[in-house]
């Protein structure tokens, strides 16, 4: 299965469709699921099949677990499933969660490509979030990187050192 890639300045229209390109119709299938991403700082579009295996890693954590829930709260009633394009490779993003995230009728929105989802960003909040990092922080962030998930690869570590 195609990753997503790469980053698209597009805008809402006046209905609130967003065009999405060729390709990421093409990747995304003809159902997918629209839902807050990973960090719930704006909405993603996944694969009906990803976001199949998300939902059963969510549904996993109890009820009971009452802090928890407030965030499936948020993530389940953001969500909607069994969504598709028009005849012209348009889609209607929910007025529910426009307003949520910033995505205005007529305003500027990024498409980017995160691997294994799609997400769409306000163009503005996209820029500020983009900022780049101190040197310190920068590195740290690799270090978390390195160490937590490709500490077993020995280029990745190679590469490291020689930075």
């Amino acid at each position: 299965m195609a990753e997503f890639n790469g980053r698209s300045l597009l805008t809402i229209d006046a209905k609130g469709r967003l065009f999405l390109p060729q390709g990421y119709r093409d990747s995304l299938g003809s159902n997918f699921v629209i839902s807050p991403s990973s960090d719930l700082k704006t909405l993603a579009f996944y694969r009906k099949e990803d976001w199949e295996i998300k939902s059963a890693t969510l549904r996993r954590i109890p009820e009971a677990d009452r802090r928890a829930h407030r965030l499936l709260r948020l993530i389940f009633s953001s969500t909607f499933a069994d969504y598709n394009t028009d005849a012209q490779g348009r889609v209607l993003i929910p007025q529910a969660v426009r307003q949520d995230y910033g995505l205005t009728e007529g305003g500027e929105v990024v498409l980017v490509g995160v691997g294994s989802n799609l997400e769409i960003w306000n163009a503005e909040r996209f820029r500020s979030d983009m900022v780049m990092m101190s040197d310190t922080e920068e590195e740290e962030a690799l270090d978390y990187l390195y160490e937590n998930y490709f500490s077993g690869n020995k280029d990745i570590n190679e590469r490291k050192s020689e930075q």
